[in-house]
């Protein structure tokens, strides 16, 4: 246990910056980025389709229930269709 005013972090929190995606965000212009993405779109990779599609309207919902025999059943539910 901790005495009062003893800290369990004593170095503090790390200085942001060094993540990741801290640094792609710097580095990749996301204009750029779009742009690209709508090429692949565009020349009918069906990655970049699915991807973009996934962040427009979100990835489908699944559910796992799991019964007492052990057995797991997964449900993946449709996005709503707007018209």
């Amino acid at each position: 246990m901790f005495k009062p005013g003893e800290s369990g972090n004593p170095k503090g929190r790390p200085k942001k910056g060094t993540a990741l995606t801290d640094v792609l965000k710097e580095a990749v212009d996301a204009k750029d980025l779009a742009e690209k993405l709508l090429e692949l779109v565009d020349a009918k990779d069906m990655q970049a389709i699915k991807y973009v599609y996934d962040r427009i309207d979100g990835k489908p919902k699944e559910s796992i229930d799991l019964d007492h025999s052990g057995e797991i059943t997964y449900t993946v539910l449709p996005a709503e269709i707007e018209e």
